[in-house]
């Protein structure tokens, strides 16, 4: 009776844990930061296409350029710049072929770093966890401002098959994107949860709110435009797109 009082447990939480992988979306190691604080990353892809490998990831973080911007869940009409000093080209991929043999930044006019793509070489298997790494540099809050917090949410595609745009489904690509930006790689959802996200946090320490703040700070939210995700999802090798084709 012990025994298989045992293997029940065993075999229940296995059903979890086979639940729990099905579930997972891919996130980032670590969601949260402090300001001014230089921190290594990871993001960790959480299962494939059903039963279809992983055969590369797309990563897009808002430039905060055409962004869209909210203070407390209201609309901000100015910059981000109101908040953070210095936001842009402070992502940079970590070289790794511990997952996939290939891997670039995505960059703007400028050569800022807006994300990276990793790819080729061997799939990662449907059923097992990818880490894809990366370094976030020192985010500077903006020091005259209310600003206790600011989240940015990252824009991920996990791809299983090579396709143009119209044979994105769920055997071909995973979307952790917002819902309702209008682009063709857009979530299928009712909620918009798809984003990881990655939030930095103010160090009143030794970047204290200043005193006509009230002693609490407001949270902003950073979302990246429609035109952007069209930009820059896209993967290029070299310059030539090789997904969607």
């Amino acid at each position: 009776m012990y025994k298989k009082l045992i293997a029940g447990s065993i075999t229940a939480a296995l059903i979890t844990a086979m639940g729990s992988n099905v579930l997972a979306h891919t996130r980032l190691e670590v969601p949260q930061i402090a300001d001014n604080t230089r921190v290594t990353n990871n993001v960790i892809i959480g299962h494939g296409c059903g039963e279809r490998n992983i055969i590369g990831t797309s990563v897009v973080f808002p430039d905060g350029v055409d962004s869209t911007i909210t203070v407390d869940g209201q609309p901000h009409t100015g910059a981000l710049t109101d908040f953070v000093d210095n936001w842009g080209n402070l992502i940079k991929k970590n070289y790794s072929k511990e997952v996939f043999t290939h891997q670039q930044s995505k960059t703007d006019a400028n050569g800022n770093v807006l994300g990276f793509w990793a790819g080729g070489g061997d799939s990662l298997p449907h059923d097992m966890n990818g880490y894809i790494a990366f370094r976030v540099g020192p985010v500077t809050l903006k020091a005259d401002s209310c600003v206790a917090s600011v989240k940015f949410y990252v824009s991920i595609a996990d791809i299983c098959e090579i396709t143009p745009a119209s044979g994105f489904n769920e055997n071909t690509v995973n979307f952790w994107t917002h819902n309702n930006l209008g682009t063709p790689y857009d979530r299928a959802g009712t909620t918009d949860d798809g984003p990881a996200t990655l939030t930095v946090v103010r160090d009143t320490t030794v970047n204290p709110l200043p005193e006509s703040c009230g002693g609490t700070g407001v949270a902003v939210e950073v979302k990246p435009s429609a035109a952007q995700i069209n930009r820059d999802m896209p993967i290029k090798l070299d310059g030539t797109q090789v997904w969607p084709q």
